[in-house]
């Protein structure tokens, strides 16, 4: 069970730094999009001039480019998103006294740790939307007894096939110099990635308006000042000052 949160710390609006995240987001899809082409580039570069060696190196630079500032734009919509879903995690323990599948600790976690890293993101996110639901009773004790949303389940399904795809492309070049065959089998990755990759972002930046939108619907009482039904117990009440 959550226990009672610090009452120097107030609900707060996220939508400032959820629309940073948004924006974020439309910046790595734009980005995996041009890895995309930098990919079918150096397979077309490689079959129409085998023997080009600057027309090589040229391509390479501009795929190598690409893909460090791709890797850059994600780790700053990532770092930004995962503040976003830190604050709004915040509010939903006390929207809700529910207890969440993993720890606050998790909303980061939940990303750097391999193999689990696969659904306990997911996992952080179905809780916080069932606990800032105007429909779901504060006093709620166990939030993984409410179904997930199939706006999660898509999010996070293209998000997953999109990353794999992305792996798989980005490794096969790794290593020495990969034959045509190779090449053309990376773009062909590649492209359905930044496919998966888009449709990803697109269910996430309507997640966290949908995320936003419940929080500013819901009474900014915490649980512990509410009945069942989600009335104040103490009409006295005030939030906290400042």
């Amino acid at each position: 069970m959550v226990g009672q949160p610090p009452m120097d710390r107030w609900f707060s609006s996220e939508q400032a730094m959820g629309l940073a995240a948004s924006v974020l987001i439309g910046v790595v899809t734009v980005l995996s999009w041009a890895t995309a082409w930098s990919d079918w580039n150096s397979y077309r570069t490689l079959k129409l001039y085998p023997g080009d060696e600057a027309r090589r190196d040229q391509a390479d630079l501009i795929s190598g480019s690409l893909g460090i500032v791709a890797a850059l734009a994600l780790l700053g919509a990532a770092a930004v998103f995962i503040v976003w879903l830190w604050r709004v995690r915040w509010n939903a323990e006390m929207f809700c006294r529910g207890e969440h599948r993993l720890t606050r600790g998790w909303v980061l976690g939940s990303w750097i740790c391999p193999v689990v890293n696969l659904w306990y993101p997911k996992w952080v996110v179905d809780d916080i939307v069932a606990a800032s639901d105007p429909r779901t009773p504060p006093q709620t004790e166990r939030l993984r007894d409410i179904p997930g949303t199939r706006l999660v389940w898509a999010w996070w399904l293209t998000w997953v096939v999109g990353l794999v795809l992305d792996n798989v492309a980005q490794r096969s070049v790794l290593v020495g110099e990969p034959p045509l065959s190779e090449l053309r089998t990376n773009a062909v990755t590649s492209g359905i990635s930044a496919v998966s990759t888009t449709a990803a972002a697109v269910l996430a930046v309507i997640l966290i308006q949908r995320v936003n939108e419940l929080q500013l619907h819901r009474p900014w009482t915490p649980w512990w000042a509410q009945d069942q039904a989600g009335f104040p117990l103490d009409r006295g009440f005030q939030p906290p000052a400042g």
